[in-house]
């Protein structure tokens, strides 16, 4: 081939879309967290879904959804098999893996049980002292707050803990007898009420646990500085135009308004 020919090639490559790579960001998804992840009928639904889906197209990319546990996507991220996970609260301890895009809701982390069948708790730290709630359901890898990890070091409340691996498997458990409480978002349990979840309503927010902002988390890994810029610059647009806001509106307006961009790469 003459030099002049495999110019002329090499600038048709250059110029064709069909030769530039793909964008795919692989995201973790619970089966069923709602109103934040739903998996119905085959396709994904719900409020963090929709917002991945959002910023994927708007920076130029196709939003793949792994249907993969909790602390399994976490480590799925730092291996590189993953490229992003939401509902991650902001630590020092994470950053090294993680940078955070958004937030995306304000989350409010309470105790949940039925009060007409437990003692009861005024603040978190009875249940070191006089409380024994029995069995209380704690997500692995989740951060519930740094008293949370501190009460966690006292003998009488670590022995009432009940590690779980599956967000999903909490109000089941609840049902089974199996635990006499869980650690959840308080807009998990008012969607289970407002949907009709089998005996949702004898189930009440009992002691704020943690509350904090959570956020998208992004693999360092997989994912190149540029990139990660450009995630954060997409969040922040989208918010600006309002579009991020109508989302969180559709879901639980209570939190839209507690939304401001504060990405952390």
């Amino acid at each position: 081939m003459g030099s002049l020919m495999f110019k002329r090639l090499m600038f048709c490559i250059a110029l064709c879309p069909c030769f530039t790579e793909a964008c795919v960001l692989r995201m973790a998804a619970e089966t069923n967290f709602p109103p934040y992840q739903v998996l119905k009928d085959q396709n994904w639904q719900g409020q963090t879904v929709e917002l991945a889906q959002m910023l994927a197209t708007e920076v130029g990319c196709e939003l793949h959804i792994v249907n993969i546990p909790w602390l399994r996507a976490l480590a799925q991220i730092k291996s590189g098999g993953l490229d992003l996970v939401s509902h991650l609260s902001y630590s020092e301890a994470r950053k090294k893996d993680f940078a955070f895009i958004g937030p995306h809701h304000n989350e409010s982390m309470w105790l949940i049980g039925n009060p007409a069948t437990l003692p009861k708790v005024t603040e978190l730290k009875d249940l070191t002292e006089t409380v024994d709630l029995g069995r209380i359901a704690e997500l692995i890898g989740a951060y519930y707050g740094e008293e949370f990890s501190r009460l966690k070091q006292n003998a009488f409340f670590a022995r009432q803990l009940v590690s779980i691996s599956s967000i999903q498997d909490k109000l089941a458990l609840l049902e089974a007898g199996r635990v006499n409480a869980i650690l959840e978002d308080d807009s998990v349990l008012q969607y289970w009420q407002s949907n009709g979840y089998k005996n949702a309503n004898k189930y009440q927010p009992l002691v704020l646990v943690y509350q904090s902002p959570v956020y998208f988390g992004f693999s360092k890994t997989t994912l190149s500085r540029p990139m990660l810029v450009k995630l954060q610059n997409a969040w922040l647009k989208l918010f600006e135009q309002g579009d991020i806001t109508k989302v969180a509106q559709r879901y639980q307006v209570k939190t839209a308004e507690l939304l401001p961009p504060s990405s952390k790469l």
